[in-house]
């Protein structure tokens, strides 16, 4: 509202003269009066931009240093088993939080089992100084090793600061030992690869999130279960003339993610292998070779997607049932593949 220049007189709008003093009223006290409330409103509104602003820079400043990787780390440790007479089994179980784990088989001097931990890489300045914990525990019995071991990445308030880390662990185990193996890590890959003449007593690979991928080489004998999981990730098996010596079954399966199934076979197993390939969302790709007395039967669902057959030699039947012209023979493969969302892909050969 205006008011008299001379006596302060609160006035009513468009008022001529004041009713107290009769000072003539001027039209532009109103106009300056409004446009000085108009700046002091600008002035406040620049103002509290500004804090806004420098306190959003501060944030970012904040969240930059602690989460910025600024201290290298490089660090790695090993475990052995020494060899010793008499011992010819080894049971090994290994569990990560994080981690690229290779496994493998070879002729180790004078050790039965090596694992070789590494990480490298940076992290915020909330790291502490020890990232991690590795246990490794064994015992022996009669003739047989087991072997426990653990790596765990510290938990933080802010794990954020672990990310730029790249954790590996290498397993290696002498092929001469009757091997049973369970790996697992929460976030990672798994790589196992073999040779002939190297025997697997069982086999369990899983990922949370990660790869998996398992290569069983001519000659590797199979006298157990073989299990490659993952829940979000791809899960593979290359399977070459394998040496079978009890029935056994196979499961490769993951939640989210694909499965890829390789299977090639002429040699005689006189077992029946049971395959089970799943995936709940993904595509199962599936290929198989077989020749001679090897008979293969393949059962395929899917909910949601399609079966699609690349080729069909040596194989009868309809998409969702193939069998061998020699099944069921001496020595049987029987598949079944199934996904709820997605399709599956059939590359089937037999050749007498």
């Amino acid at each position: 509202m205006p008011y008299c220049s001379k006596c302060s007189t609160e006035l009513v709008e468009d008022v001529m003269f004041c009713p107290n003093c009769g000072t003539p009223v001027s039209q532009s006290t109103t106009k300056i009066e409004d446009g000085n409330i108009e700046r002091r409103g600008r002035r406040r509104i620049s103002a509290l931009a500004i804090v806004l602003i420098a306190v959003l820079v501060s944030a970012v400043s904040i969240v930059t240093i602690v989460f910025l990787p600024v201290r290298a780390v490089d660090a790695s440790e090993s475990r052995d088993v020494l060899y010793q007479t008499g011992l010819d089994t080894v049971n090994f179980d290994f569990h990560s939080d994080v981690a690229r784990i290779y496994v493998a088989f070879e002729d180790l001097d004078g050790k039965l089992v090596t694992l070789q931990m590494s990480i490298a890489g940076r992290v915020g300045v909330l790291a502490p100084s020890n990232l991690y914990d590795l246990s490794f525990e064994k015992t022996v019995i009669d003739n047989v090793l087991t072997v426990t071991s653990e790596l765990n990445i510290v938990d933080l308030v802010w794990p954020s600061s672990l990310f730029g880390l790249n954790v590996t662990c290498d397993i290696r185990i002498d092929r001469s030992m009757n091997t049973s193996l369970n790996i697992k890590t929460s976030v990672g890959k798994i790589d196992m690869s073999t040779q002939s003449g190297v025997i697997l007593n069982s086999l369990s690979l899983e990922t949370t999130t990660g790869e998996v991928e398992a290569i069983l080489a001519p000659g590797v004998i199979i006298s157990g279960d073989v299990s490659i999981k993952s829940t979000t990730g791809r899960t593979k098996l290359n399977w070459n003339r394998v040496i079978v010596i009890k029935d056994s079954l196979i499961d490769v399966e993951t939640t989210t993610g694909g499965v890829d199934v390789e299977i090639k076979q002429d040699d005689e197993i006189n077992h029946t292998v049971t395959l089970n390939a799943e995936a709940t969302t993904g595509g199962v790709n599936f290929n198989i070779d077989v020749q001679g007395t090897i008979g293969a039967k393949i059962r395929s669902s899917v909910s949601t997607g399609g079966i699609n057959i690349e080729r069909q030699v040596g194989f009868s039947g309809t998409e969702s049932l193939l069998m061998s012209n020699n099944y069921p023979a001496n020595n049987n493969f029987d598949v079944s593949l199934n996904t709820t969302t997605g399709g599956i892909d059939i590359d089937a050969k037999y050749t007498p």
